[in-house]
């Protein structure tokens, strides 16, 4: 019950980290004049003296538009503006002679920056913005990215700018034009900023550092889902989703606006920035349908086959709107609303998660953090491209979706591990009853071959008796006293012993009896184990078996023989069957992370004990173990009870037996 309620507690933090960490940035983005101070432009016209470019200023506010006209480039400064826009913003938003503008095409943007005094260099660059740009400064050249075209099939994107130094002359308004070119993206749909060159270039090093770093962990951990692939498909547990999933999270970091630059001409064949929005789309897509798999293995939440159509069904048309409605419809009115829209399943998920939350398998709740800082950088992330954070979030989506590869790649790698400890332990059980097999087979063939004796003297009493009377009637005494001592010395035969009436435990403990007998140690066992248990006859001979065994390893390893002693009770008390197996030992053990490691084979060293918690923990009984350096005690309660019966919770007093 306390894991219930503790799973539902980590479920709803989950979900309510992701509604307000997401939105913190848009937040402060809404709040970022009232919190910091920091100016506006108004008319065209942004007053900047009572800010510094030590921190970034955000040129957002009105700018001058000018519609297809590539100002500074073609010397057209002194024409007026076709109207003020907002930025950031879509310019087909905007109209001109009752129309509304295409998504692509070409303009300028100016701005009159009053006030600034500063001697050191500065640069105005868009971080992280999709189409081809140039930004002047009094007509010098200080950023620009891709390639301007005033004919758009030649317009080249990259999402990453090359930036100049200006230092800026002793006047009191300087000139900013920023001429865009763009296929699709409709403007500056993202604030270009004023910052110090120096800090600029400084920044771009640290966070191209940091990006490489993360993308090695991001490709370790994808290398280490395929080896857990290779050892689950070697298990016939192929689970081929987990693999497919890091391809395309490492596939869509590539393409994101903070890396694509890099990897653009390496593996994308030098495709424009604005030409991989599609694949984006798909590959996110993927990704979210994906999560129904997560969600399956991870949390053993079950979804329908109608479920999983109808969710393929879902992002099918969401894609089909987002590919085929004409660029400039979706910035006017669809920027927001499909990207929202995508999360769908990710709310469904949380549902069925939560009201499944019993099933939760091992670190699930792990799992499902990690899923939560996924998803989190995916929302940031379609924010910060619609313009909509002003704080420089780039790195974000890389970070966590590197967090959340590395969680669950942990994770992963552990549970293989636990399987292959789990078919480990099964396989050690499998040989332990094997084992027991053939202890009661050689116990039964001892007791067979006494019975076959016996049956051998009963043939034979009557000549016994006649030959007793022959020679009792010839007064023959000596002869008939030799004859009785022959004849005892041929039928004398070692009983086997019976310490209880359950037949299985019965012949575990006879045959370990035996083998004690043979190593000169002392047996001693007080056992009443009835015939019928609740556990299986298997469970029950893993454990006295086990347990038994380790024993007589532990005496045969002590060089006094006069110290060696085992000692076996067991009974039925307060509804449970309770076992205790005490021997002697030299006083040495191997303990590793709480496991006694005590069997003379290394691959299965600490198995017998494994097996033995194993099946109390199924039972939900009881282990306790002691040792004082000289006698080892192994202690187990199991839930006792006959058909119909129903017996108590175990308290821990049962095991001081």
């Amino acid at each position: 019950m306390n894991e219930s309620k503790h799973a539902r507690l980590y479920l709803i933090l989950g979900f309510m980290f992701v509604i307000l960490f997401t939105h913190l940035p848009v937040i402060y983005t809404l709040l970022y004049h009232s919190l910091t101070g920091a100016p506006t432009a108004v008319g065209g016209n942004i007053d900047v003296k009572m800010v510094s470019p030590d921190q970034t200023i955000v040129l957002d506010g009105e700018w001058e538009f000018y519609w297809k006209r590539l100002i500074v480039t073609d010397g057209q400064q002194n024409h007026k503006p076709d109207f003020l826009i907002g930025v950031p913003g879509y310019w087909s938003k905007c109209k001109i002679d009752g129309g509304w503008l295409p998504a692509g095409g070409y303009g300028s943007y100016r701005i009159n920056l009053q006030g600034m005094d500063y001697a050191n260099p500065v640069t105005i660059y868009i971080p992280n913005f999709g189409s081809a740009y140039r930004v002047f400064i009094d007509g010098v050249l200080t950023a620009e990215s891709g390639k301007i075209s005033k004919d758009s099939d030649n317009v080249f994107t990259v999402p990453r700018a090359q930036i100049y130094p200006v230092t800026l002359s002793a006047r009191d308004s300087h000139e900013v034009v920023i001429e865009v070119a763009t296929t699709r993206f409709s403007g500056l749909y993202m604030a270009p900023v004023l910052k110090d060159y120096d800090r600029v270039v400084q920044e771009d090093g640290n966070r191209s550092g940091i990006r490489f770093i993360l993308f090695g962990t991001v490709l370790f951990s994808f290398f280490v889902f395929i080896v857990i692939y290779m050892l689950s498909f070697r298990k016939n547990m192929r689970s081929i989703w987990l693999p497919l999933m890091s391809f395309l999270m490492i596939l869509r970091i590539m393409l994101t606006n903070e890396f694509y630059s890099f990897w653009q001409s390496r593996v994308f064949f030098n495709i424009s920035y604005e030409a991989t929005n599609e694949l984006m789309f798909f590959v996110t897509f993927a990704l979210k349908f994906m999560l129904i798999y997560l969600a399956q293995e991870q949390f053993g939440v079950s979804f329908s086959r109608k479920e999983k159509y109808g969710f393929l069904l879902y992002y099918t048309v969401i894609y089909l709107i987002y590919f085929f409605v004409p660029n400039e419809v979706y910035n006017r009115y669809l920027t927001i609303l499909i990207p929202v829209s995508a999360f769908a399943l990710e709310i469904y998920s949380f549902f069925k998660i939560y009201f499944g939350r019993h099933h939760l398998k091992k670190y699930g709740n792990i799992v499902y953090w990690g899923i939560v800082l996924a998803i989190s950088g995916l929302i940031i992330d379609c924010y910060y491209i619609n313009g909509n954070i002003y704080p420089n979030m780039s790195l974000a989506l890389l970070i966590l979706l590197s967090l959340y590869l590395m969680i669950v790649s942990f994770v992963s790698a552990l549970r293989i591990a636990g399987l292959y400890k789990d078919l480990a332990v099964s396989s050690s059980r499998l040989e332990q009853a094997k084992n027991q097999i053939s202890i009661q087979k050689e116990y039964y063939d001892a007791l067979s071959e006494q019975m076959n004796e016996i049956r051998g003297i009963k043939h034979d009493i009557r000549h016994f008796i006649g030959v007793l009377r022959r020679l009792s009637e010839e007064g023959r005494y000596e002869e008939l006293k030799q004859f009785l001592g022959e004849y005892a010395e041929k039928t004398e035969t070692d009983s086997l012993p019976v310490f209880c009436e359950n037949v299985v435990a019965n012949s575990i403990l006879g045959y370990y009896s035996l083998k004690a007998k043979e190593s000169d140690i002392p047996f001693n066992c007080t056992c009443s184990i009835p015939k019928q248990l609740s556990m299986s006859d298997s469970d029950l001979c893993v454990v006295l078996g086990n347990a038994l065994e380790n024993a007589i390893e532990a005496c045969v390893n002590l060089d006094n023989p006069d110290m060696r002693f085992i000692s076996a009770m067991a009974r039925v008390s307060n509804n449970h069957l309770l076992v205790k197996i005490e021997n002697s030992y030299n006083g040495c053990l191997n303990i590793q992370d709480g496991n006694y490691l005590s069997t003379k084979n290394e691959k299965t060293r600490g198995i017998g004990m494994q097996n033995i918690k194993k099946v109390v923990e199924e039972y939900g009984g009881y282990i306790r173990i002691d040792h004082n350096g000289e006698v080892f005690t192994l202690m187990v309660a199991f839930p006792y009870k006959q058909k119909g019966e129903i017996y108590q919770a175990c308290d821990t007093g049962l095991l001081n037996m």
